[in-house]
């Protein structure tokens, strides 16, 4: 039975979930997640971010800090009923490749490094 679909998951309540507002401290958006597909079977959907390596004397992120090659993972089920279901995984991929030449994100291996480990949890590897 397919879970609720995204529209109908109160992103701003599971944005209040201590353990996904730690890592994603700003409003989520339906277009921020792709769906994650093996073998052709839709497995639910997720959002990744890279992290900083450094916080504030605040307690804030350090956005001037480098990237230290950590990725955070929003994972949302497709049996999701409640936020309750979603996960956070965290994933290391080697810090030199969070950043292009041209110093924009990549995210073609920032995302893989995101499906790569919600199928290491989900034992679908």
């Amino acid at each position: 039975m397919p879970g609720l679909p995204l529209d109908a998951i109160d992103l701003d309540a599971l944005r209040r979930v201590p353990r996904v507002s730690y890592y994603f401290r700003y409003p989520l958006h339906p277009g921020d997640f792709l769906d994650l597909r093996v073998a052709g079977r839709f497995q639910g959907r997720y959002t990744s971010k890279p992290l900083h390596g450094h916080l504030t004397p605040e307690g804030r992120v350090d956005r001037s800090s480098p990237y230290n090659g950590d990725v955070a993972v929003l994972y949302i089920p497709r049996s999701a009923r409640t936020v309750d279901d979603a996960s956070v995984i965290l994933t290391h991929i080697d810090p030199q490749l969070v950043i292009l030449e041209s110093g924009r994100r990549n995210w073609p291996t920032i995302r893989q490094a995101a499906r790569d480990a919600i199928c290491d949890k989900l034992g679908l590897r």
